[in-house]
């Protein structure tokens, strides 16, 4: 599991896959300075609703994943969450096979 680090002590684990594909995104926003939601529905026993985070220049936040065993990343599935995120909605997070991503690109 890869924790997105929020602010300076807020982390937030996702599936390392998972994870890598939202970095992706969140990266290539920030770098043109966009400011968005980024929103996902917690798992694990209990979870419900979904949570929200405003990404901002302005806010740290910060990536930790494991070096070994990274597979390539799915262009579609970025592509997917890409277009998503410029909706009102921002940025949600979406399962692979909802991009109909496959895994080498």
């Amino acid at each position: 599991m890869g924790t997105l680090i929020y602010g300076k002590t807020r982390g937030f684990e996702f599936e390392d896959r998972t994870l890598e594909h939202v970095r992706f995104v969140v990266s290539a926003k920030l770098r043109r300075k966009e400011s968005f939601f980024l929103t996902w529905a917690p798992s694990g026993p209990g979870a419900t609703g979904s949570v929200s985070l405003w990404i901002s220049p302005d806010i740290p936040i910060s990536f930790r994943l494991p070096e070994t065993g990274r597979a390539p990343l799915s262009k579609e599935w970025i592509e997917a969450m890409l277009k998503m995120s410029h909706t009102n909605r921002g940025l949600v997070v979406i399962p692979e096979r909802a991009a109909g991503g496959g895994g080498v690109r």
